[in-house]
C-alpha cells in the first residue's frame, strides 16, 4: 500500500460516504414504499435528509480539500497534540462510536430498515470517531488508524454474529439445522440410537467435525451449537493466520491483514470443513520441501475427496499456485513443470480414493445418492440479480473480487516482465477454471442463495493476491522483485467491502418463550405415546438425539434434507419408495412442517420449494393430513388419512 497523506485519506473518506449517501437515500426510499408508509409524514423523512446533507456537505468539502489551503488544514488535524484530557476524550470516543453502531442496527433500524447501506452509512461515521478517539490516544496516521478500526470491528461482528445461534431453543434454527445435527450424530449411532445406521452422503466432514462433542456423553444442545460457532470463528482464522504468516509482514500490517483475511473469508463463506484443505496446504506446502509438500497435499486432498465434489482439484490448484508463485521458470524448461503435474496427478487420485473408500465404508446402499448434484437442474437466471440472491452470482462475486484485481493491477503494473509468460498464464489458468466451476456449482438447484458456491476461486485470489502485495513472489533471475504499490482508495475498499457482509451479523441472541416450546413438546410426546405404529420425524431428529423427546424409535429414512436432495435431483426409485410407504400408511403419525398443495409463484428459492412441493408435500398431504400444529414453531402433526387423495404422478408434468 502506497503511503497516505492526510489529504488523500480525508478526499477517500469524503467520497465513500457521498456514494453511501447515494445508496442509503435509495434503498431507504424503496423500503419505506414496501411498507407503505408516507415518506413525507414519516420519520424516515429525517434520515433520508441527513444523507442528503451528507452529499451535499460532502461535494463541499471536497472541493475545499482540492484548494492549497487542504494541506493545511489537514496537516492541524494529524498534529494533534497529546494530553491527559485528550486521552480521556479519546476512550470515550472510541466507546460511543462502536456503541453507535449496535445502538442503531438494534434499537433504531431493526428489521424496520434492514438494508445494509443506511447502517453502513452510520458504521462509516462511527468508525471514523473511533479513529478520531485512538488518534487522541496514540498519535497515529488517522490511514492506519481507520483500517485498524474497520477491521477490527469486521471480525468482532462476523464472530458475534456465529454465536448468536448458541440457544437451548430445542427445535431448529432455521430449515436445515435440525439436519445438521441428525447427520452428525450418525457418527455415533451405535451408542445413541442402540444400531449401526449409515454416515451421512452430503458433507460428510462437515458433519464429523461437528459430531465431535458426542464424544462426552450427555452434552446438551446448546454446547453442540457453541462447538459449531467455534468451528466457524476458529478454522476461518486459522486460514487467516497461515495465509498472512507467508507474506513475512511484521506489525500492524500483518495484523490488520490478518483481520482482513478474517472477514474476506466470511464473504462466501467458505464453508469450515472445507477451510481444512485450506489450512494443510497453506501450512504445509512450500518449494523448499516439496515431499512435504506433497504429503500435505495428499492429506488435504483426501479431506476434500470426502467433502465435496468441486473440491476434489482444489488443494493442488492451490498448490500449484504457490509453487508457480514462489519458483522461476527461466532455465529449467520442461523439468519446471515436473513438479506441478506430480503434484496435480497426486491431488486428484487421492481425492477420488478418499470418495470412493467413503463410499464403501458408509453403509449407504445406493451410491447414486453420492452424485445427487449431477442430476439437478440448473438455474442459470441466479447469475443476475434475483429475488433469492437480490445482488445475483455475478454482481455479487464482482463486487467482492474487484477490489484485489484493481490492487493487484496496479501491484504488478509495468512489471509483467518479472515473470515468465508461462507462469503468467497457468495462474490466469488456474483462476479461471475455479471461477466457471463455482459459477456452475452456483447455479444448480439449491445454490446460488450467496456466493459460498464461489468459495475455491476466492481463496485462489486472495492467496495470489496477498503473494505479490507481501511481495513473495519469485522473479525469473532469483531474488524477489520490487512490485508496486496500491493506492489507498483501493485499499479502503478492500478492507470496507468485507463490512458488507460482516455488519448484518449484529442482531440479538435467539430467544423464546420456555411456556409455549415445553407444551409444544408435551404434545409431540403424547402423540407419540398413543401413535400405534412408526413414527417418522421428517425434521426435529434433535429432539431424539438431545432426549427432548422420550422412547421414540428412529425411523432413519426420510430425512427432510435427504428429502430435498432426493426432489431436487430427481431421484425416482427412492422417491417412489417414499410414496408407497406413504401410501400404505406405514407410519402412524408423521412429524413434519406445515405443507402445500400449491406450487409458489414469487419468492426465494421458488424452484426448490416448487421441486418440494410437487415430490414431497402433495404426495404428503395426499396420504396423511394434519391434525395439530405447535405454537411455537411451523411443525405439524400428521395422521393417515382414511381414503389417501386421488392425486397425479409427481412425474408427469
Amino acid at each position: 500500500m502506497k503511503p497516505t497523506s492526510p489529504k488523500i485519506f480525508w478526499q477517500t473518506f469524503i467520497t465513500a460516504t457521498i456514494l453511501l449517501s447515494g445508496l442509503a437515500i435509495y434503498q431507504t426510499v424503496q423500503r419505506v414504499a414496501e411498507l407503505e408508509i408516507t415518506l413525507w409524514r414519516s420519520k424516515w423523512i429525517l434520515l433520508v435528509g441527513l444523507f442528503a446533507l451528507n452529499i451535499f456537505a460532502g461535494a463541499f468539502v471536497l472541493r475545499q480539500l482540492s484548494s492549497d489551503r487542504a494541506s493545511y488544514l489537514t496537516e492541524k488535524l494529524v498534529a494533534i497534540p497529546q494530553s491527559r484530557l485528550n486521552q480521556l476524550a479519546g476512550f470515550v470516543l472510541l466507546a460511543f462510536g462502536f456503541s453507535l453502531v449496535w445502538v442503531v442496527r438494534l434499537f433504531f433500524f431493526g428489521n424496520i430498515l434492514p438494508q445494509i447501506a443506511p447502517i453502513f452509512w452510520v458504521f462509516l461515521w462511527a468508525s471514523l470517531l473511533q479513529a478520531f478517539g485512538l488518534k487522541l490516544l496514540t498519535g497515529k496516521d488517522w490511514s492506519v488508524l481507520f483500517a485498524v478500526i474497520v477491521l477490527v470491528q469486521g471480525v468482532v461482528y462476523q464472530t458475534f454474529g456465529h454465536l448468536t445461534i448458541v440457544s437451548a431453543y430445542p427445535f431448529s434454527i432455521g430449515y436445515s439445522e435440525a439436519g445438521r445435527h441428525y447427520y452428525a450424530s450418525l457418527f455415533f449411532a451405535k451408542s445413541l440410537y442402540g444400531t449401526e445406521l449409515a454416515l451421512p452422503f452430503l458433507h460428510p466432514t462437515r458433519y464429523f467435525l461437528m459430531s465431535l462433542p458426542f464424544l462426552v456423553d450427555g452434552l446438551p444442545l446448546w454446547a453442540h451449537r457453541l462447538w459449531q460457532s467455534l468451528l466457524w470463528i476458529g478454522l476461518t482464522a486459522a486460514s487467516s493466520v497461515f495465509l498472512i504468516r507467508r507474506l513475512n509482514l511484521k506489525g500492524w500490517m500483518r495484523f490488520a491483514l490478518t483481520a482482513w483475511a478474517f472477514v474476506y473469508i466470511f464473504q462466501g463463506a467458505v464453508y469450515y470443513h472445507l477451510q481444512v484443505c485450506v489450512i494443510l496446504i497453506l501450512a504445509g506446502v512450500s518449494k523448499k520441501h516439496p515431499w512435504r509438500s506433497l504429503l500435505f497435499i495428499v492429506l488435504a486432498s483426501l479431506w476434500a475427496g470426502a467433502s465435496r465434489v468441486n473440491w476434489f482439484p482444489v488443494p493442488a490448484m492451490l498448490a500449484i499456485a504457490i509453487y508457480l508463485l514462489e519458483t522461476p521458470l527461466e532455465g529449467k524448461g520442461w523439468r519446471y513443470w515436473l513438479t506441478p503435474f506430480l503434484w496435480g496427478v497426486c491431488g486428484l487420485a487421492a481425492a477420488f480414493a478418499a470418495q470412493f473408500i467413503y463410499i464403501a465404508i458408509s453403509g449407504n446402499a445406493d451410491a447414486r445418492n453420492f452424485g445427487s448434484s449431477f442430476t439437478s437442474d440448473l438455474i442459470w437466471s441466479r447469475l443476475l440479480p434475483n429475488e433469492t440472491f437480490p445482488m445475483g452470482i455475478l454482481l455479487g462475486i464482482a463486487i467482492v473480487s474487484a477490489p484485489l484485481i484493481f490492487a493487484f493491477i496496479q501491484t504488478i503494473r509495468g512489471r509483467l516482465s518479472h515473470l515468465h509468460l508461462l507462469r503468467w498464464l497457468a495462474l490466469a489458468s488456474l483462476l479461471f477454471v475455479l471461477f466457471a466451476g463455482g459459477m456452475i456449482v452456483s447455479v444448480k438447484i439449491g445454490g446460488g442463495a450467496d456466493l459460498h458456491n464461489m468459495d475455491a476461486f476466492l481463496v485462489m485470489l486472495a492467496l495470489i493476491v496477498t503473494t505479490f502485495i507481501g511481495g513473495q513472489v519469485a522473479g525469473e533471475r532469483g531474488a524477489n522483485p520490487v512490485w508496486g504499490l496500491s493506492h489507498w482508495s483501493v485499499t479502503v475498499v478492500a478492507f470496507l467491502v468485507p463490512l458488507g457482509f460482516a455488519l448484518p451479523q449484529i442482531g440479538f441472541f435467539q430467544s423464546y418463550d420456555s411456556t409455549f416450546v415445553e407444551a409444544d413438546i408435551r404434545m409431540l410426546q403424547t402423540s407419540a405415546k398413543e401413535a400405534q405404529g412408526e413414527i417418522l420425524l421428517v425434521t426435529e431428529r434433535q429432539l431424539l438425539i438431545f432426549d427432548e423427546l422420550k422412547n421414540i424409535p428412529l425411523v432413519p429414512e426420510y430425512e427432510q434434507m435427504e428429502l430435498m436432495e432426493m426432489a431436487m435431483s430427481g431421484n425416482r426409485d427412492y422417491l417412489e419408495k417414499f410414496y408407497s410407504d406413504l401410501q400404505g400408511h406405514r407410519f402412524a403419525i408423521i412429524i413434519a412442517e406445515e405443507q402445500k398443495f400449491t406450487l409458489q409463484k414469487q419468492g426465494a428459492f421458488i424452484e426448490e420449494n416448487n421441486a418440494w412441493v410437487r415430490f414431497i408435500g402433495t404426495p404428503i398431504l395426499c396420504a396423511y393430513k394434519p391434525v395439530e400444529t405447535l405454537s411455537s414453531t411451523n411443525i405439524q402433526i400428521f395422521i393417515p388419512r382414511e381414503n389417501n387423495a386421488d392425486c397425479k404422478d409427481p412425474f408427469l408434468k
